[in-house]
């Protein structure tokens, strides 16, 4: 298995591509990541197997109806944020206009990541960890060597909770109950910012440290 991850879109969210074995599986296809999508994926000779969105916020699933369509694959999201796929259209905010969300087009359907369930990513398979609080449908996909955090944990950070359908309470259940027990060994890919280690993260995280014992 090979992981490759490139940050795209206003907000520099990483996108992840997982090949093995001729198949992909492509991880949070935010805005902008369609055309390179297309050149990887055609230019190797790739079949695209699946699409999972860590989360619903749009810069983790602006292009991920396009590509989807594109490539004729299933795109996976927690049902609890299935609603953000069209929530921001229309809605003239900020972030709507931003992502040009009236002109996105959305997944045609989507499939369940269910907690404790597993899926397999170019052969490799991984658990899902539903960790809401940043979003109420975060789920973090975690597998022996690798765990893609999406927005919940990131280097030395987690995901705000200032956001709309975010919860501060959520998401510190979600830190004491999923996050601090995941193994020390695991390479942490989050959505944003650089790659890190759950060894690190657990020494060197304030928002972990914060709710170790003393």
């Amino acid at each position: 298995m090979e992981i490759l991850g490139f940050a795209a879109g206003p907000y520099k969210t990483n996108c992840y591509v997982v090949v093995g074995d001729g198949e992909v599986a492509i991880i949070d296809p935010g805005m902008h990541t369609h055309d390179d999508l297309v050149e990887y994926i055609t230019t190797n000779k790739l079949t695209v197997d699946k699409i999972v969105l860590t989360h619903g916020h749009i810069d983790h699933t602006r292009d991920a109806g396009v590509v989807a369509r594109r490539f004729n694959a299933p795109v996976y999201i927690h049902p609890d944020d299935v609603f953000f796929l069209e929530a921001y259209k229309g809605s003239g905010t900020r972030t709507a206009m931003l992502f040009d969300a009236d002109n996105m087009l959305s997944p045609e359907s989507t499939i369940d990541l269910v907690d404790g369930e597993t899926i397999t990513l170019a052969g490799e398979e991984f658990t899902l960890r539903h960790a809401p609080g940043h979003s109420p449908g975060c789920t973090m996909l975690v597998g022996r060597e690798y765990c893609f955090s999406g927005d919940v944990l990131f280097k030395g950070s987690i995901g705000r909770t200032d956001f709309e359908f975010a919860d501060e309470e959520a998401m510190t259940r979600s830190l004491r109950t999923v996050v601090l027990g995941l193994d020390d060994a695991l390479q942490i890919l989050p959505g944003h910012g650089p790659t890190t280690t759950m060894r690190a993260e657990r020494m060197g995280n304030p928002f972990l440290r914060a709710l170790r014992p003393n």
